[in-house]
């Protein structure tokens, strides 16, 4: 019985010690809806408020993205420190959440091509001093698969923008937002 006792043990161990699982991905094309401001925050207070263009989506197979928008940074204080548009050049990534089930809400949309995930997009910032290379991820909550640490009062929508050299903002701050399957 001892036998098999110690290569369990050291099974269950190199099991405990695996990642966890990751997202699900989706051969699927999506439209991505984000005509509000969706909110990424930074460490110093900072924020910035991202809009999406209407008629802007994705493709996690192969990967591809035509999206564009607006974006409006916001100091701590208040003041508008910097705005302009935003042009996705390459998709980097899709984690795909899945359809249907809001989970911070507990609500079932009954909408099968109502989708969330993150998708993470190169993008250019256009700006009255320049453009800047950037790093745009959309959160959206929607999906038996959304992680729970977005499970907040917020729900976790939002974004992030990471403009390397000179601000990232890296929190979500709330929004609303959604992928539709096509």
């Amino acid at each position: 019985m001892r036998r098999w006792i110690a290569p369990l043990l050291v099974a269950v161990a190199a099991f405990a010690t695996m990642p966890a699982a990751h997202a699900a991905h989706s051969p699927d094309t999506f439209l991505l809806i984000a005509e509000g401001e969706n909110i990424g925050t930074a460490a110093n207070g900072d924020h910035v408020a991202v809009v999406v263009d209407e008629g802007s989506w994705f493709d996690a197979s192969p990967k591809s993205v035509s999206a564009t928008g607006e974006f409006t940074h916001v100091g701590a204080d208040g003041t508008v420190r910097g705005a302009g548009t935003w042009s996705a050049t390459s998709l980097i990534s899709f984690s795909f959440y899945g359809c249907r089930y809001i989970p911070a809400l507990g609500v079932d949309t009954g909408n099968d091509n109502f989708c969330g995930g993150a998708v993470k997009m190169a993008v250019v910032l256009d700006t009255p001093i320049g453009q800047f290379p950037g790093m745009l991820t959309v959160f959206c909550i929607v999906g038996p698969q959304a992680p729970s640490s977005h499970n907040g009062s917020r729900g976790g929508e939002g974004v992030t923008l990471n403009v390397p050299g000179i601000i990232n903002f890296n929190h979500t701050g709330g929004g609303d937002n959604i992928y539709i399957r096509t």
